[in-house]
């Protein structure tokens, strides 16, 4: 290689090292003006708990502004007074929104055994599905779940699962993320911020938008309940704040600079449909054995809003209602009771009932079959067992009937009391004794037998005005009005810690017919058709 060669040669290589010089630091120069202007795309999600009727008014604000949200539907409370009829769903799903679902009865499932966990999530998708609707999407009552309620909802085919309290808000969780992450960090527990409550403006709403828009984007999830002015409905909104929302997210949303969308929460997980499952409830009773859960009151719960396994208040109407347990019970010492008081009654009745659920604790019962309701109490008035069946194709309550009319007593007396044959489309049974006055009652050692091979009694019934109310009983024995489980003020739910507040009386349960034996049973008891 001659002198000149190899000065060329080292000329080439210097130029050629220059240029990646350049190179390089360009690479370099150019990464912080790319970070600067890297979009960071959001997707919302708006959704409606319980299926409050007031919902309706934010679907027309969402029609009018081109979105659509994500309905968690509580099945076994529609129809009922305060929720969306069935043709609401319709009407829901008709614009593009996506219906989901929210259990039967609206239980708290972490506290259910995993085959009643999973009984409320597949019996609530197989309805709405058995209605025409595609349910990809759940959410847990009262933001509550385990590993074994989480497994439940899996096995019944949903492809994701909401909580609530996850995300930071203004007013909580301040440590938090500022979205889910799309896919979910979790399928089956998405992350959520707390509810939407009264106390929320219009600012707070719009922030959980945009601080995901500056932090790392993702998936913001916004739940509402009552959309109404009246703020005793807590969990609520004016429906002219979200109208408000809903005009500004429309807008927001509209923009590319911004980088977000609204989808529905299937949309935004994008999951294919499952099929349906199935998931029957318990079989009945052997001949012979009481099919009632904790007769005597003895085992405590702490998941219970009543404190007792497998128990729940009931009543409607207005009058003052106090329900306690009592020691000691009929049986011993050291054995409890159940007492409940009305005061200030005007109209209604309050009482004591087995959970209205899906097997573990209310019995199951054959259509076709009678039933012996047995139960021993004291009271200084007069008494009735009111009556309720569980529908065997939704999973949701009824009030049925009542019974004759059973004497004052002093000391401890069991009422007893054949059913007529359960109708059919019903394969669950709860009953209790009833005050429909004011007076005191305490009851003990409840019990359900088939007819066919059920245990003689053991003590002599006690009846009054039987003359009239056998008959009058039996006019009113098919079912006519439906029963949600509690009303809003029982089940309230504080949704970053998502427990029960039990602090409200318990609510209506139903409407059943006027005590037989009163002037008007006649015609308040006619039999009646399900709403569906």
């Amino acid at each position: 290689m001659t002198k000149d060669q190899s000065f060329n040669r080292l000329t080439v290589v210097l130029a050629v090292l220059a240029a990646v010089a350049i190179v390089v630091t360009g690479l370099l120069g150019a990464a912080p003006a790319r970070a600067a202007t890297a979009t960071k795309p959001v997707t919302v999600s708006l959704t409606f708990d319980d299926g409050d009727a007031d919902q309706m008014l934010a679907a027309q604000a969402l029609q009018q502004n081109g979105l659509t949200g994500t309905f968690y539907i509580i099945t076994g409370y529609l129809n009922a007074p305060g929720y969306m009829q069935q043709s609401d769903l319709a009407t829901l799903a008709a614009a593009g929104n996506e219906i989901g679902g929210h259990s039967v009865t609206h239980p708290d499932m972490s506290a259910l055994s995993q085959a009643e966990a999973q009984r409320q999530a597949c019996q609530s998708r197989a309805t709405l599905s058995s209605w025409g609707y595609t349910v990809r999407s759940f959410a847990y009552p009262f933001a509550e779940s385990t590993t074994k309620t989480r497994d439940a909802v899996r096995a019944c085919g949903y492809a994701s699962a909401r909580g609530l309290g996850d995300v930071r808000t203004p007013y909580d969780c301040a440590g938090c993320v500022t979205a889910e992450t799309l896919p979910p960090r979790n399928v089956m527990l998405t992350r959520a911020p707390s509810q939407v409550e009264a106390n929320w403006t219009l600012a707070d709403l719009q922030q959980q938008v945009t601080q995901a828009k500056t932090d790392k984007g993702g998936w913001v999830q916004l739940t509402f309940h009552h959309i109404s002015d009246d703020t005793s409905l807590d969990p609520t909104t004016s429906p002219a704040l979200f109208a408000q929302f809903a005009q500004w997210l429309a807008a927001y949303s509209a923009d590319p600079a911004n980088a977000t969308t609204v989808k529905t929460v299937g949309d935004a997980v994008g999951t294919p449909v499952q099929p349906v499952v199935q998931s029957p409830v318990p079989g009945p009773a052997a001949p012979g054995v009481n099919a009632v859960q904790n007769p005597s009151f003895q085992t405590t719960s702490t998941t219970s809003p009543s404190g007792q396994k497998c128990w729940q208040y009931g009543g409607y109407g207005s009058n003052t209602a106090a329900f306690s347990t009592v020691t000691p019970g009929r049986t011993g010492t050291t054995t409890k009771a159940t007492s409940l008081t009305v005061s200030d009654h005007v109209d209604g009745d309050a009482k004591w009932l087995p959970t209205f659920d899906l097997g573990d604790c209310a019995p199951t019962v054959v259509a076709g079959h009678t039933y012996s309701l047995r139960e021993y109490y004291k009271s200084n008035t007069v008494t009735q067992f009111t009556v309720y069946l569980r529908d065997s194709t939704t999973g949701s309550w009824h009030y049925w009937t009542s019974s004759p009319w059973y004497a004052s007593a002093s000391t401890w007396t069991q009422a007893v009391w054949t059913t007529d044959q359960i109708p059919a489309g019903f394969d669950g049974i709860s009953f209790g004794l009833n005050l429909f006055s004011n007076g005191t009652l305490t009851t003990d050692d409840v019990a359900a037998y088939d007819t066919v091979g059920a245990p003689p009694l053991a003590t002599t019934t006690t009846t009054t005005n039987s003359a009239t109310t056998k008959a009058k009983a039996k006019a009113s024995s098919s079912v006519s009005r439906i029963a949600p489980a509690v009303d809003a003020l029982t089940v309230r739910s504080r949704a970053v810690l998502g427990q029960l507040d039990t602090s409200g009386m318990p609510g209506q349960l139903d409407t059943p017919s006027t005590p037989a034996g009163s002037a008007t049973a006649a015609s308040s008891a006619l039999p009646g058709t399900i709403a569906r």
